[in-house]
């Protein structure tokens, strides 16, 4: 075989580990394209795929064999209209746990119909080794198949790593209190959200009044009932795509007098069928 036809055959032969080469008598093993990448870049490719994906393709070359359980972000789907069954699903996925290489992870997603607490035990594990592992950003998408819904650990609710969380289908009822200190976004699939107060410590102890972080958003796009109780230290609430709001309840307080904020928070909640308002607020 000439050079020409050689250089052609390992052009159709990107997606394959090795292309044989033979020139005369002898056979060289070439690595095509993709088994020449940096296994940081390979594992940036990866991070898009979801896992099952990411672990076929150790079939495709001998050196990538492994190479998933260096993998960062761990992405599990288990759609409505799988021919998979379950707990197949539930079982890779805590195989793939025990595999997993890096000492912290960018992201940890899992989606899949949760279903009577059946595999509750799991996900508990689950969190732990989110725990352990430092994890990121937590999409945790639980179907709903249950009407009781998942019941996140206490340990989740002292997490000094969690960037970003995402909860369908998840009760939060923390027993002590809530420390996500770097946590910048929080996403709940949630009816009714009851807000106890908000305090940091950082704030507590900072006499900065031009601090540029001065908000509290909330975005409630699907609950119907909310209630915000308690203090807000040097925080204001502001809620954002709050349509589908029946019944709001404002309990909270405000170290400082603010009427501009009552009144944009009130503004928000103009079509509300029943509003109720605390003390703090009358005198606002």
């Amino acid at each position: 075989m000439s050079h020409s036809d050689s250089s052609q055959s390992e052009s159709e032969n990107v997606g394959i580990a090795y292309v044989d080469q033979c020139y005369g008598d002898k056979t060289v093993n070439k690595p095509d394209r993709l088994s020449a990448l940096p296994d940081h870049l390979l594992l940036h490719i990866f991070s898009s795929f979801q896992m099952k994906d990411v672990i076929i393709t150790g079939v495709l070359s001998k050196r990538w064999h492994l190479l998933w359980t260096s993998a960062h972000n761990l992405c599990f789907n288990h759609s409505l209209e799988s021919n998979r069954d379950v707990t197949e699903f539930i079982k890779s996925i805590d195989d793939t746990l025990i595999l997993s290489k890096p000492s912290k992870l960018k992201k940890f997603s899992i989606e899949f119909l949760y279903r009577n607490n059946q595999f509750v035990d799991n996900v508990n594990n689950w969190m732990i080794f989110v725990t352990i592992k430092s994890v990121e950003g937590l999409d945790l998408n639980l179907m709903r198949g249950s009407k009781e819904g998942y019941s996140l650990p206490q340990l989740m609710y002292s997490n000094v790593r969690l960037h970003k969380l995402k909860l369908s289908n998840c009760n939060l009822v923390p027993k002590e209190g809530i420390n996500w200190p770097v946590l910048r976004v929080l996403s709940l699939c949630v009816k009714k959200l009851v807000i106890w107060g908000y305090w940091h410590q950082e704030d507590a102890d900072s006499d900065d009044d031009d601090d540029d972080d001065k908000e509290l958003t909330i975005w409630a796009r699907n609950v119907t009932l909310l209630e915000i109780s308690g203090w807000f230290h040097k925080k204001i609430p502001v809620l954002q795509n709050v349509q589908a709001l029946v019944d709001a309840k404002l309990y909270f307080f405000e170290f400082r007098t603010n009427q501009k904020m009552l009144n944009d928070l009130l503004a928000s909640l103009g079509h509300v069928e029943k509003l109720s308002i605390g003390p703090w607020c009358l005198q606002v």
